[in-house]
């Protein structure tokens, strides 16, 4: 009996944890990768998430993609700072955003957002194929030791 219980407690745990989703990647903060996001990004449309990771190419003031530092996962992820940020931002410099993500699709992001202008910075300044990649729209942009970075108008 003690057995069949044993057994019967594990398969609850099994049901439980597949009914609720993808284990999120995350440190004790809440924090995911860049490269988990990347990877998984279907998993997290319309959540908000906070990433911590390092720049690795500014596309403008309002634009710029987050490193993901895995060999298998593929290109970085983009990220949208509708308010623009506040500092210059560096290459391998190490941010923490937070914002929704959203699929990468032209017409929507282009209507959304009057600096995407259909692509034409990412489309240029990449190769690679970003409709298959998340998209975080930031509202919050912050350096390691928490100052923040985009604009508050």
């Amino acid at each position: 009996m003690t057995r069949f219980m044993g057994t019967t407690v594990a398969a609850a745990f099994v049901a439980a944890a597949l009914v609720a989703g993808p284990v999120q990647a995350g440190d004790k903060t809440g924090m995911i990768s860049a490269g988990h996001l990347a990877k998984h990004g279907k998993d997290y449309y319309g959540k908000t998430v906070t990433v911590k990771a390092e720049v690795e190419d500014v596309l403008g003031a309002k634009m710029f993609t987050l490193d993901e530092d895995a060999l298998l996962t593929g290109a970085d992820v983009l990220v949208m700072a509708p308010r623009g940020v506040t500092a210059t931002l560096a290459h391998d410099q190490k941010v923490i955003v937070t914002g929704e993500v959203r699929r990468y699709v032209e017409k929507d992001l282009d209507r959304d957002f009057d600096f995407f202008e259909d692509g034409k910075i990412v489309k240029t300044k990449t190769k690679v194929d970003w409709e298959t990649r998340p998209v975080i729209v930031a509202t919050s942009v912050r350096t390691e030791s928490g100052t923040e970075l985009m604009a508050s108008r």
